[in-house]
């Protein structure tokens, strides 16, 4: 069985890259002349976003007082 603290440290290793996903997505979508491809990327984003938040909501529900 895994430490509360042991979930915590996993979950900050997830949000930092779902955060990292996040910023790359949005570079990418900047980048791209395509506006089809561009879409596609910002909606990727909108999904890295999303996942942010859930990553965020584990990490409230280990630590709530954090």
């Amino acid at each position: 069985m895994f430490s509360k603290e042991a979930y915590k440290q996993y979950f900050l290793q997830i949000l930092e890259l779902e955060e990292q996903m996040v910023r790359e997505a949005e570079e990418l979508a900047g980048l791209v002349d395509d506006p089809e491809i561009r879409q596609v990327m910002q909606r990727v984003m909108m999904d890295e976003q999303r996942h942010v938040g859930y990553v965020q909501e584990l990490l409230e529900l280990i630590d709530p007082e954090d």
